[in-house]
């Protein structure tokens, strides 16, 4: 299955490169956030990730309010997801990087490598992403290193947002779910904890709500026995899934948003290396991540495509390929 890289498109005045190959097209916008933007599933038009109805993706200056400028698709966070205060510095929402430009270069046919160096903290972020010859899959690999002389306390994770629909079904393998933030009782209250994905008040956090439930919620998964998630579309059996090292990224948190914040439709599901998500709620529990003074992190994760099924019990990387089972 041959892949191609095109760096001749724009998108509303941004530069989008684009990698194709029969099954799968993945646009990037390498100078805001090297946000990865668009997933679509050719043999049956699919998007896969959600894009905000009234906001395009533009040129952001670094600072401003995330929620205020999001377009959707998937960013990369760090340091952490509130704004806040860290060692006489001031952090911006949702970190530094998604509004940065970053530096981009084909990395062979079927590859891009983006890189960027942080404002704030002595930080470089990279990311290698190369689409699968044979499956429907997004290899990434990723590389954090400390260019300064002092250890630092970080917080960071993949930032995908994805389209729904009611139909839509989300499996995470056996976890203690945790609710660090509700609308209401219909996404339980917070501070409540539950055995995945059953709330006490009997309501099935695995099945997604219709817009007009007119809710919004954050739920950690902790205590993963596996290193995987899945997104399913029961009716049209196709889904989006990732797999990711267990060793790097300890909880996920799942941003549900059935209507009731902003008037928005969508869902995140999110690898986090600690938690909470916010960089010293996160110190104060203990639960961040230390870089040391010259240390280089490295680590890989899998996106992957799926149709035939309509709900998920695992999915493993085996080698290069990815296995996802019914």
């Amino acid at each position: 299955m041959s892949s191609r890289l095109d760096s001749r498109w724009q998108y509303n005045g941004l530069r989008a490169v684009v990698l194709d190959n029969p099954q799968l097209q993945v646009v990037v916008l390498p100078e805001t956030g090297a946000r990865v933007y668009s997933i679509t599933h050719k043999p049956s038009d699919t998007q896969l990730l959600w894009h905000h109805p009234r906001n395009l993706p533009r040129s952001i200056p670094y600072g401003s309010s995330f929620d205020d400028t999001w377009p959707g698709g998937w960013d990369e966070i760090l340091p952490s997801t509130e704004p806040c205060e860290y060692r006489g510095e001031r952090l911006p929402g949702m970190g530094e990087l998604w509004a940065l430009p970053w530096e981009w270069r084909d990395d062979g046919p079927d590859g891009l490598y983006t890189g960027v160096g942080t404002a704030v903290l002595p930080l470089r972020f990279e990311r290698w992403l190369r689409l699968d010859p044979e499956q429907a899959v997004i290899h990434l690999r990723y590389r954090l290193t400390n260019l300064g002389l002092d250890a630092l306390d970080l917080i960071w994770g993949i930032h995908p947002v994805f389209a729904i629909t009611p139909n839509h079904r989300i499996d995470l393998p056996a976890c203690t779910g945790w609710v660090g933030q509700s609308s209401g009782p219909a996404l339980g209250e917070a501070g409540q904890v539950y055995s995945w994905s059953r709330l006490p008040n009997g309501v099935d956090a695995s099945r997604v709500q219709p817009f007009e439930a007119n809710v919004f919620g954050g739920h950690y998964a902790t205590e993963l026995s596996e290193n995987w998630f899945a997104l399913t579309d029961t009716v049209r059996h196709i889904g989006i899934g990732m797999v990711y090292p267990a060793d790097i990224f300890r909880a996920l948190w799942i941003w549900q948003v059935y209507g009731g914040w902003r008037g928005l439709y969508q869902l995140a599901i999110e690898p986090w290396v600690g938690y909470p998500v916010r960089l010293e709620q996160a110190i104060e529990a203990g639960r961040q991540r230390v870089i040391q003074p010259g240390e280089v992190i490295e680590y890989e994760a899998a996106m992957v495509v799926y149709t035939g099924l309509s709900r998920v019990s695992r999915i493993q990387q085996q080698g290069q390929r990815i296995v996802v089972s019914r």
